[in-house]
């Protein structure tokens, strides 16, 4: 568990309203979008969840709800808010709708330089065209329709729009439902034809309003799925399929190293950094994605714990520091400041992994003498004593042997 910070408000003004809101947390970035009738405090105990797995989150009270003013009339201004709310944020975001929070965030997506700025999208008991019908008779039955018939209509009257905005969605999608919610039956079918990339995840227990039933499991949820999503928006912005690596590119490379050291048993930390590892480059590969002085860039979609284990093992001096292999601490020297950094207990067994998961790619992938796959043989060896698993699974691979 993280230390906490107090939480944040936060503010927007928009022409005919004033957002209010807060960020808790640091980290990838979550916005919140709560349902109609709701409240951003709903999601309170989602954000425990979220800022203790080390994400930054931002929940705002929509129009005409809680703290925000403004009227709630039609779902063109609710749009607009939530393209406000990402403006307001670094591109990367993953943004989070229930209910009239998830209808108003596929609106806002109509706009691709809105949609630009999104690296994925969890949609909460909603899809982009919930049956008419069922929706009157669910928002009649909990005494709601009367009171919000005006901005219903309009809701309804926008499906076709919203359907064709689904149809353009090139990010991760996930729909989370509850499995006793009222609303979805064959919409799912119908939002999985629009969009064939979404997954849909059914939590039990939860209704529609699953960040009230469900909180912690949505969380979970939320994280478990969506952690990687700002990592691979930001290596798709920096055109890492375009770059040739051993085995295709580097976005395929990435990917690979990624499963690799989960396969090998690394915790989520480790997983970020391998699939960022070649952001500033390495002494290996030396062609950095991001200058030293865009860190923050990184550090803004993987967290500061995983950036600072890639920028370890980007700085790692090869010659000098694989010489003092088997040392612990392991005295790492710095090829960017010549600093003699010491690596010990968890930071060096994450580099020792990530290493190893590397130069194991590269052994499967790449077309190597017998000499420079000798060379991979004996610096796995040489970092058998940080992680002595992981070095005999890996010595027991075919392209080691």
């Amino acid at each position: 568990m993280i230390d906490r910070i107090t939480p944040e408000a936060r503010r927007i003004a928009r022409p005919d309203a004033v957002l209010r809101g807060e960020e808790d947390g640091v980290g990838p970035t979550v916005l919140l979008l709560h349902a109609g009738g709701e409240r951003r405090q709903v999601w309170t105990p989602v954000i425990d969840v979220l800022v203790d797995a080390g994400f930054r989150c931002v929940a705002f009270d929509q129009r005409g709800h809680g703290d925000s003013d403004g009227s709630l009339r039609a779902l063109a201004p609710c749009a607009d808010d939530v393209a406000a709310m990402l403006r307001a944020e670094s591109p990367g975001c993953v943004v989070v709708g229930a209910s009239l929070g998830g209808l108003a965030t596929i609106a806002a997506l109509g706009d691709p330089a809105v949609r630009a700025r999104v690296a994925g999208l969890v949609l909460v008991d909603v899809v982009p065209d919930p049956e008419p019908h069922r929706v009157r008779r669910f928002l009649a039955a909990g005494g709601m329709l009367d009171a919000h018939s005006e901005i219903v209509d309009d809701i309804l009257a926008q499906l076709p729009r919203l359907r064709q905005i689904a149809t353009e969605l090139d990010m991760p999608v996930l729909l989370v439902r509850g499995t006793a919610s009222p609303l979805l039956g064959d919409d799912v079918d119908r939002l999985l034809r629009l969009v064939p990339h979404a997954t849909v995840i059914p939590i039990r227990g939860a209704g529609h309003l699953v960040a009230r039933d469900q909180p912690e499991r949505l969380a979970e949820t939320i994280t478990a799925v969506a952690s990687e999503w700002p990592a691979l928006a930001l290596l798709r912005a920096l055109d890492t399929g375009q770059l040739a690596h051993p085995g295709g590119n580097l976005f395929d490379h990435l990917q690979r190293v990624r499963d690799l050291v989960a396969s090998l048993g690394g915790g989520r930390r480790v997983r970020l950094a391998a699939l960022c590892h070649a952001c500033y480059g390495t002494d290996g590969f030396p062609h950095p994605l991001l200058p030293l002085d865009r860190r923050t860039r990184l550090q803004a979609a993987i967290g500061d714990e995983a950036e600072a284990l890639v920028y370890r093992y980007a700085a790692c001096d090869r010659n000098q520091t694989y010489a003092r292999l088997g040392a612990t601490p392991l005295l790492l020297t710095d090829r960017f400041t010549g600093e003699l950094v010491a690596l010990a207990a968890a930071d060096l067994a994450d580099f020792a992994l990530l290493t190893i998961a590397n130069e194991l790619d590269i052994a499967r992938t790449a077309r190597l003498t017998s000499e420079a796959r000798r060379d991979i043989r004996a610096l796995v060896t040489a970092l058998a004593s940080y992680v002595p698993d992981v070095a005999v699974r890996a010595l027991t691979d075919p392209s080691l042997r």
